[in-house]
Order: structure tokens, then sequence, then C-alpha cells
């Protein structure tokens, strides 16, 4: 007499291939999952350096040598924004930049391409009803960062984030 397969027997067998298919399923979700972690993680470490560099340049354009006036003729916008560039240069982040031009009012603002100065930015306080306005330099930083993979251009529309970082350090010296 022939044995006839038992229903453990069966059922075992299909599990297995079971699992081989379900495996083959969800290995690209886990893929995604993986490497888009792995980009956002590298968003914000570079979201954290253009703050850092942002900061960088505010406490630099905070100093008294860095007073941008008829006075001080060796203090320019663009050592600001150079010391702005050379911090995230070493991290490997190129950010675009540009001769900085003042917006052409007393402001004391200059656009440096991707990189914004403000020397006469209002810190506003209020102390027990009072507002006491004084001023700080501020420096803003815009990048374009690309994803490490790319939507396509008909389904996903999108292929990049715009990072911005900003900071205002108390000035040093006065108005």
């Amino acid at each position: 007499m022939k044995r006839i397969c038992s229903n453990k027997q069966i059922s075992r067998a299909q599990q297995q291939g079971s699992v081989i298919v379900e495996l083959a399923l969800m290995l690209p979700v886990l893929a995604l999952m993986i490497l888009g972690s792995i980009d956002m993680g590298l968003i914000i470490r570079e979201h954290q350096l253009l703050q850092n560099a942002a900061r960088e340049g505010a406490r630099f354009s905070a100093q008294p040598s860095s007073k941008i006036d008829a006075s001080n003729p060796t203090a320019t916008p663009e050592s600001i924004r150079d010391r702005v560039i050379n911090y995230l240069a070493k991290e490997n982040i190129n950010v675009t930049s540009s001769a900085c031009t003042a917006d052409g009012t007393e402001l004391k603002r200059w656009n440096c391409g991707a990189i914004t100065i403000r020397q006469q930015s209002p810190i506003v306080t209020v102390v027990g009803g009072t507002t006491f306005t004084d001023f700080g330099s501020s420096i803003t930083v815009t990048y374009s960062r690309s994803f490490l993979f790319q939507g396509s251009s008909v389904l996903l529309k999108f292929n990049s984030v715009n990072l911005n970082a900003n900071s205002v350090f108390h000035n040093l010296y006065g108005p």
C-alpha cells in the first residue's frame, strides 16, 4: 500500500513557497524604506550644516571689525559671504554665490546669491509691557539639494528640496 501525504507535509511545503513569494514582494519596499531613511538623514545633516554656517556668518558679521560702513573700509559683505562659503566648503556643500549687491535702502542688506546678509535686523524685546528694539546681524542661506533617487517627472514631481537656514546675532557695535 502506498502512503498518502499527510496534511502537515503539504502545508509545510506550501508555507515555504509562500515565504519566498512574500520576501520577493516585500524586498523592494524594504529597500526603498532604507534608502529613503538614509536620504532623509543626509538632508537633516546638510540642513544642520547650513544652520551652522549661517550662525558662523552672523557671529562674524556682529563683530565690530565687520561693521560695514564708511569708517571701516576693510569690512565688506564679500568677507562675510566668504566666511559662510568657506564653512560649507569644508563639508563639500557648494552654494551659489555672486557679487554682493546692496538692496538700495538704508537697511544694510546685501544679496550674495544664495546668501543674504542684513546687518541691521531688528530684534524686538518686550519687558514689563515696554518694547525695546535693538539690532543684530542676520544671515540667511538657501540651498537646493537633490534627492539620491529622484522621482519620475511624470508620476512624482519631486527631484530636490530647498533648505533654508537663518541666524541672528546681536551686534556688538552701535547702529
